[in-house]
């Protein structure tokens, strides 16, 4: 899907200004140090629930807490704490992600490198409004075969919470400096008890901008979104759930502050058109006098800085997205062993573009399109998944078919001011120029716009060789394949047209249909895979290898410019990575290092280069656009992961990759061999390091107060893809965020934060417009100023409250099990099946006693209530005992090993008096067997 539709415009732009003649988007979380222990964290890696430290795959995994605590907020802000994520933007509001040096083509759309997807379904939206009451993970290398795209680079899925059994929520608002003011708020409500639940939340968010436009007096860059989520569970009986989630995106800003980095100020010393078209020759007429302009627009903007620019006169900047989405998940278990599970999304994104892409008050190539969406696509998935247990549990495996569909949705219009050429060596005035498609009909070649549909069908099976005897439970094999249809049908243009500038009285110049409409589609194919061992050496520690395959379709180049083909080819990486995930105990200090290499044989990457092209005889000029090169690399590296906690109230992380990439053959047509390029988009070495202090001198009952520190660099990166744009090389920068967290204010349901990101105002690029050579400037858009404020939380529910109330029999205490076998009792709140954490704790306590002891077996019994049908309570028996056999599986048992038994409040069991024997009620019993010390 093309949602880095400026510099192709822009091109498009460049070029008309040349060939055109005279115009005619709970509770509160504790931390590991306030615990003393390292977090377990759950993350959903390969579609089912996971403990992060269990599995062979890299993957750095945030939860809402954490969001807030390192007020990740922005496709930029994410980059910063993940190890070889690289975000590029060309507008403020963009999510375009590069992992491990891979990600899309560098700015004319085609395939992404990097999926990201919301709540299961692929998600292209740009915008803020999505980093709320939402699970973020990053999963690095290629993800194409348990995720709905394939990619290359890998994936980022955000995971809204779903809904729960307890009635609990939170309202929270936030001020700040930039007049920041946001509401934030969150109710979970279970209508019908484990049957029926929602989850409402929403995001308001406004800010004031910190880039001033001096020429119309406005400020850029601001924030002003709504955005709202609502989720159901349906859970009508025990083998089928639904879930069911609305969310929405409205965001309306001044759009994108640009500012103008440089000017090339070569002129033909013939004085006549050259074959290079230069903002001089341009803008300047041809007399003997140097011409000082570029030397003054270049002091207007040093005098300014990077926080302020001159656009165009009269062009105030929009940016506007409206975006919302529908995805239902369904699951129904078929047997014990076999559930099947459908996803369907909905998708709607819609998107208007006016921003002055030069930076300076001169119409070289400005975004002017009236109120008409410049980009509207609909996209449509479907995703049917098999999940089970083969061969007595040591197989799991699951096998599907996957569907996408996206198309236009409605009129688009593209409209740029940029420059025309009215009569050799004269001032040049602004053109409006119209690119109109009709996306609901077809021209006489077929279908407007960009049509893409994806199909795969995959099978992915993990096996565990504990059936060859003890201990070999620990090993285990992966093994996934994929075959993907990849069809995508492109046209250009249906109309253009041409008016005239204000000075010459305006109208319509010019209406120039497609001539020839190209039309071209493909179906790009082909098989990936993915293969691997790993090793449970003990609880606490992982070593795995693993090989994967991904693939990205190619595209086209428009019409084609000779000598480069209409059509640009696949790209291929074939990865081999190595990893250790260890959490150690040394001296009462806990560590986790989590540590991979990898290797990547890159084929075919698809790079997106400026280049000039001679369209028409010589001696006219060569008219500048972008195409897509082909060229294999080579990309290899580290990375690494670290949480410290030296003594209870202190947490330290940090994190560090280094990539080493290069291009092993880049041929460009009309450039020839640029091999030794500079690798875009992939900074050699990038770390960052985070303490988090709490104060342990802050009475207990006054609440918990800490005080965290996270400094964040990344090195030198090279955002231009060819030598033909200069100044796209940026040099190493470093930030300073700050937090202050009192929770539990004065033992009140309270948190109140002070938080400060970019604390030295730091200035940093995080995109590159260039276009040295053709419309000779670059222009560069860069990191937000310091932003400081306050967020208060209150927090309410939480606890859960009985439907009913409890017959007039209180059960009586539990008494000890026989010594042998050893056995843990997990308790549950009424009517509840969810672990609360502590039944986590001793779940987790029950998995590292039956690793240590090798225990072979163990039963896991589930108890009911004494209230309500038997088969009711029949059924939340067996989903207690679930939810514990689930946890252990988390833990590292194999689901072999784990035998689920249901009892219900006929079943006698714990002797309470002499010859009177009546149920455990609300309890979950773990019992080993099997083992030599069990």
């Amino acid at each position: 899907m093309n949602v880095r539709i400026p510099l192709a415009l822009a091109c498009t732009a460049s070029l008309f200004s040349i060939l055109q003649p005279a115009p005619a988007f709970a509770q509160a979380e504790q931390s590991g140090a306030s615990t003393g222990n390292l977090e377990e964290i759950v993350v959903t890696a390969r579609r089912k629930e996971e403990k992060l430290q269990s599995i062979p795959v890299a993957v750095t995994a945030f939860s809402p807490a954490a969001l807030q605590e390192k007020h990740i907020e922005s496709a930029s802000d994410l980059a910063h704490h993940v190890p070889g994520l690289v975000s590029s933007q060309e507008t403020r509001d963009e999510q375009v992600f590069y992992l491990r040096g891979q990600g899309p083509n560098g700015g004319q759309g085609g395939a992404p490198g990097v999926v990201t997807y919301f709540a299961e379904v692929p998600f292209y939206a740009s915008g803020p409004g999505i980093y709320f009451d939402t699970n973020v993970n990053v999963l690095r290398g290629p993800q194409g075969i348990l995720f709905g795209r394939n990619t290359t680079g890998g994936a980022v899925t955000f995971e809204p919470n779903k809904p729960t059994n307890n009635f609990e929520g939170y309202l929270q608002a936030s001020f700040g400096n930039y007049g920041l003011h946001e509401e934030q708020g969150v109710i979970n409500i279970p209508i019908v008890d484990d049957k029926l639940m929602i989850r409402g939340a929403f995001d308001i968010d406004q800010r004031d901008g910190f880039t001033h436009d001096y020429t119309n007096n406005i400020d850029l860059d601001n924030r002003d979104y709504w955005s709202f989520r609502l989720g159901v569970t349906w859970r009508p009986t025990d083998d089928f759930e639904n879930y069911i989630v609305y969310d929405s995106l409205y965001s309306h800003t001044t759009g994108t502050g640009i500012e103008l980095e440089a000017i090339n100020s070569y002129r033909d010393p013939n004085g006549i058109a050259s074959n290079e078209t230069t903002f001089v020759q341009t803008f300047c007429p041809a007399a003997p006098a140097p011409c000082t302009l570029p030397q003054q627009l270049l002091a207007a903007q040093a005098a300014i800085g990077k926080r302020g620019t001159y656009a165009t006169p009269g062009l105030f900047g929009l940016d506007k997205t409206y975006s919302y989405g529908i995805t239902d998940i369904a699951k129904y278990d078929l047997t014990d062993n076999i559930t099947v599970k459908n996803i369907f999304g909905y998708r709607v994104l819609k998107n208007l573009l006016r921003y002055d892409l030069d930076g300076m008050p001169l119409a070289v190539i400005d975004f002017t399109t009236p109120n008409n969406w410049n980009l509207s696509n609909s996209q449509y998935t479907e995703e049917l998944q098999f999940q089970g247990k083969s061969l007595d549990g040591h197989l799991n495996w699951i096998a599907g078919a996957f569907g996408e569909f996206l198309h236009p949705s409605g009129d688009t219009v593209a409209e740029l001011g940029t420059t025309s050429v009215i009569t050799p060596h004269l001032y040049q005035y602004p053109l409006r120029i119209q690119v109109l498609s009709n996306a609901q009909g077809q021209n006489a070649l077929g279908p407007e716009g960009i049509t893409e549909r994806t199909q795969a069908v995959y099978l992915h099976g993990i096996y565990d060789f504990g059936a060859f005897g003890d201990g070999w439970e620990n090993l285990k094999f992966t093994l996934g394949a994929r075959y993907t249809w990849d069809y995508t049908s492109n046209s250009n243009y249906e109309s253009i047209n041409v008016f005239l500038p204000p000075a010459l009285g305006g109208g319509l110049a010019a209406h120039i249909p497609c001539n020839p409409c190209i039309y071209e589609n493909h179906t790009f194919q082909a098989p990936t895979w993915t293969t691997g061992l790993d090793y449970q050496v003990d609880p606490d520690m992982l070593v795995y290898v693993k090989a994967s395959r991904g693939f990205k379709s190619g595209g086209f180049n428009g019409a084609g410019t000779p000598p480069f083909p209409i059509k640009y080819e696949s790209e291929y990486v074939t990865d081999v990575e190595i990893g250790l995930k260890a959490d150690w105990n040394i001296d009462g200090m806990k560590l986790r290092t989590n540590i991979d290499g990898f290797h990547d044989e890159y084929r075919n990457a698809q790079r997106s280069v400026g280049v000039l092209v001679q369209t028409v005889p010589a001696p006219s000029p060569k008219t500048a656009t972008t195409l897509i090169a082909n060229g294999d690399a080579t990309i290899e590296g580290m990375e690494f992961e670290s949480t410290l906690i030296p003594f209870k109230d202190l947490e330290m992380t940090a994190s560090w990759t280094y990539i080493h990439a290069r291009y092993d053959k880049f041929y460009i047509p009309t450039i020839g061999d640029e091999r030794d390029l500079p690798y875009p988009f992939t900074p050699k070495n990038k770390f960052s390091f985070s303490a988090r202090y709490h104060l342990p001198f802050i009475p207990e009952e006054a609440g918990d107060l800490s005080v965290q520190a996270t400094y964040v660099h990344t090195g030198r990166i090279q955002y231009a893809t060819s030598d033909i744009e200069p100044y796209g090389n940026e040099p190493g920068y470093g930030l300073v965020d700050l937090n202050v967290d009192w929770d539990n204010v004065f033992g009140q349901p309270v948190d109140a934060s002070f938080f400060m990101s970019n604390a030295l105002d730091n200035i940093a690029k995080i995109g590159n417009v260039g276009i040295y050579n053709s419309s000779g400037y670059v222009s560069a858009i860069y990191n937000e100023p310091q932003m400081w404020g306050f967020r208060v939380k209150y927090r309410f529910g939480g606890e859960s409250e009985p439907e009913a109330a409890p017959a007039a029999y209180v059960p009586p205490p539990v008494q000890a099990p026989a010594p042998a076998p050893k056995s843990y009792l997990v308790f549950f709140d009424f009517n509840k099946s969810d672990l609360t954490p502590q039944a986590r704790d001793i779940v987790d306590t029950a998995a590292k006693n039956a690793a240590a002891n090798k225990v072979t077996q163990l039963t896991v019994t589930g108890h009911t209530d004494t209230v309500g049908s038997d088969a009711y309570n029949m059924r939340l028996s067996r989903r207690r005992a679930e939810s514990v056999a689930a946890q252990l599986e988390k833990d590292g048992i194999a689901s072999s090993e784990i035998a689920i038994v249901a009892k219900g409040k006929r079943d006698l069991l714990v002797p309470t008096a002499d010859g009177v024997r009546e149920p455990q009620n609300r309890r979950v019993q773990i019992v080993f067997d099997g083992g030599p010390t069990s």
